[in-house]
């Protein structure tokens, strides 16, 4: 102790913790990989020798035990007494039939996301976006570009939708609407859910021109569906039109990708529609609503989604971390607040009006 110091000896665990954290970026890209090869799958509930999780993935018979086992060692998957392989109590979300499957948003993370992380020194000494760095355009416009990394984004979006909707669904009282419009819907997982627990209700899937294309294609395939003649889908830029019509309007998730200005312009559309709407409706009949459904960052974990929302669109996009900070946008666009409620999914519900 020369200058007031203390030297502490550091410990063997402390330098294991270190390289751990550093190749957590080895143990993503695995999982994302196991996801890909549908592992979790192939294992069916049960357990299987590497050789045939091998054979039934495709996968190269000396490479996979390697994956394999890295995967054990995260937790992921688990061996029993004859060295098979199966998944660990906690993992089912990586199956792809599993009521909750995170598996494409496994890969997201994995994989686009892990890859714009290489400009992370770009967003953390400039504020810009590490996205742009690495891809050269804007996240949305990549993906217009690239459909197989769209498919794979939607269908995450989906994944997370399937809580959300289920949490509204619980404390919304869907009575008094007779039509819903999702604004930024994706492929309608969330709507699709409302209007399953709501047979009087008619839906509107308002969302980019590729992703309504798909979107309608596949329920006009699906010879049958309940939802046929109920849900339609309709291209739109959100920040220049929002379909008319509706009862209620829903965002979820949408406006912590954007500015400020970007978030009131979306608002504004809404709210624009919102008032032709009400032109049209007879004397008596509520005036439509809009309900906003975002996460609120308000404790030090938050801290990793709101740098992967920085690194992926840039440090004007908006983390709100609180109430007042969702409020001041609302207001921006002249919508006025009703209610607020967190839901079960840990979202923050507001109900609003058009002021």
């Amino acid at each position: 102790m020369s200058d007031g110091r203390i030297d502490h000896e550091e410990a063997p665990g402390d330098a294991r913790r270190l390289m751990e954290i550093a190749a957590g970026g080895c143990a993503s890209r695995v999982l994302a990989v196991a996801a890909r090869l549908r592992i979790a799958d192939v294992l069916d509930g049960g357990f299987l020798p590497a050789d045939e999780i091998a054979e039934r993935t495709g996968a190269d018979r000396d490479v996979l035990p390697l994956l394999l086992q890295v995967l054990v060692t995260c937790g992921i998957f688990e061996r029993d007494r004859h060295g098979a392989f199966g998944l660990a109590p906690g993992s089912a979300a990586l199956r792809s039939d599993h009521p909750g499957s995170l598996r494409n948003f496994v890969i997201l993370l994995a994989e686009t996301y892990d890859d714009a992380f290489g400009g992370l020194l770009e967003t953390a000494r400039t504020g810009r976006s590490g996205f742009e760095r690495v891809f050269g355009v804007p996240l949305y416009e990549y993906l217009g570009r690239t459909p197989e990394a769209e498919g794979v984004f939607d269908a995450a979006m989906a994944e997370l939708a399937v809580p959300a909707a289920a949490a509204l669904v619980e404390r919304f009282d869907f009575s008094g609407v007779r039509r819903v419009v999702d604004v930024g819907g994706g492929d309608g997982t969330m709507i699709m859910s409302i209007l399953a627990g709501n047979p009087h209700l008619e839906g509107v899937c308002v969302d980019r021109p590729s992703v309504c294309e798909r979107a309608d294609a596949r329920l006009a395939a699906t010879a049958g569906h309940p939802l046929a003649g109920r849900l339609s889908f309709h291209p739109s830029d959100i920040f220049q039109e929002v379909s008319e019509g509706g009862d209620l309007y829903l965002l979820k998730n949408v406006l912590h990708d954007w500015s400020h200005e970007g978030g009131v312009r979306i608002l504004t559309a809404v709210r624009r529609a919102m008032t032709r709407t009400a032109r049209t409706h007879a004397p008596g009949v509520p005036r439509p609503r809009l309900i906003v459904m975002e996460p609120l960052l308000e404790t030090e974990t938050d801290a990793a989604h709101s740098l992967f929302q920085t690194v992926i669109c840039g440090k004007e996009t908006r983390s709100f971390g609180h109430h007042d900070d969702l409020r001041a946008l609302l207001s921006a666009a002249d919508l006025g607040v009703l209610s607020v409620e967190r839901l079960a999914s840990g979202h923050h519900a507001f109900e609003c009006a058009a002021g």
